[in-house]
């Protein structure tokens, strides 16, 4: 069971709604969602709940924005990210009637006794986006997004089976997706990848193409082919990946389980990096001395904490391995003795010497 509880805070014109589960804290979104996001059959694109990081009004980059409007600046940029979350999901088109209704809606959250003016609300946006908490480039586009804004979203859409995504002004890498989502299962990460092979595959086409002019219809059945081909390919790989020279096999025997096919394509990506086998062996090792309840769990857990620390060959094991303590010595040093003592202390071993040989 976990502690849950919901408090309600009452800001000028605007509700948030607080959730603290098992620690993390959450905000709920109260930014407008347009184009009927939440309806008929119109996919999800904005988040109920978003997270907010501890500490966020200690953000160095917020200094400038502090110093110069006070309060203003923080909870303005707080303001934001609750409109980005809760209408696109990962970004705010901040050009033309968007910005107008961007700055509209900041009026509307920061509405009270002292009226903020509209000048002022641009003046905090353009403070907020020259400390470099929105990207520089976009911004000058007419986007206010980030790397911090973008797996926020990344991270609260892992489970979803569609998400709209315009690549044009997604700022993650694949890298960076993966190192959140392991498995590879995150939809934009899919997306992400296939429009990375897509547009390779797109450019090659263009080339040939042009170098050999066909119809259409000839065209249409060499795309075919190739569809075909890539996903023979793709099937050679996953059997390729599944068999993986044995080392599967004996892995799932050292731990009594079988891993799906998602940690196989683990296995092989840490291969790639340089992973040894010894390596492998080792983390199976300690996972069959601990007997965890899920092996295959532990097993990875152990792995990625290997990858962490950069230990992939045996040469990196024994670094890692602490040198044996040194035995302290028995009896006191000759240094310590004095001659008489000296003399004592050698009879008294010759003795035991003595009565240690059997008669």
């Amino acid at each position: 069971m976990f502690s849950e509880y919901a408090e309600v805070f009452l800001f000028p014109g605007k509700f948030f709604w607080e959730l603290t589960i098992c620690g993390q804290f959450f905000i709920r979104s109260g930014g407008r969602v347009k184009g009927g996001a939440h309806m008929g059959r119109n996919r999800k694109v904005g988040l109920d709940w978003w997270p907010r990081d501890i500490g966020l009004y200690r953000d160095p980059k917020l200094r400038a924005a502090r110093q110069k409007f006070g309060v203003l600046g923080p909870y303005v940029y707080e303001c934001l990210l609750d409109i980005a979350y809760g209408d696109k999901g990962y970004y705010i088109a901040y050009s033309g009637e968007g910005r107008e209704d961007t700055l509209w809606q900041l009026r509307e959250y920061t509405a009270g006794l002292e009226n903020v003016t509209i000048e002022t609300l641009a003046a905090v946006v353009d403070q907020l986006a020259a400390s470099g908490l929105f990207h520089a480039a976009l911004y000058e586009r007419g986007f206010l997004t980030s790397k911090r804004i973008q797996m926020g979203y990344f991270l609260a859409t892992v489970t979803r089976n569609a998400v709209p995504i315009n690549f044009d002004i997604w700022l993650l890498t694949e890298q960076e997706m993966r190192e959140k989502n392991p498995s590879g299962k995150s939809f934009v990460l899919r997306a992400f990848i296939s429009r990375t092979e897509n547009a390779i595959y797109r450019t090659e086409n263009a080339i040939y193409c042009t170098e050999n002019p066909q119809s259409r219809e000839e065209q249409r059945t060499e795309e075919q082919r190739t569809v075909e081909d890539s996903r023979a390919e793709q099937t050679r790989e996953e059997k390729a990946v599944t068999a993986d020279s044995g080392l599967t096999t004996e892995l799932e025997e050292k731990l009594n389980c079988k891993f799906d096919h998602n940690f196989c394509l683990e296995l092989r990506r840490l291969q790639n990096k340089g992973m040894q086998r010894e390596v492998f062996l080792d983390t199976a090792r300690q996972t069959a001395e601990n007997a965890p309840r899920n092996p295959a769990g532990y097993f990875r857990t152990l792995l990625q904490n290997c990858e962490r620390d950069g230990i992939l060959t045996a040469e990196d094991m024994q670094k890692r391995a602490k040198p044996a303590p040194a035995q302290p010595a028995i009896g006191p040093s000759s240094e310590q003795l004095s001659a008489f003592d000296q003399e004592w202390y050698e009879r008294v071993k010759r003795y035991t010497r003595e009565k240690a040989v059997p008669s």
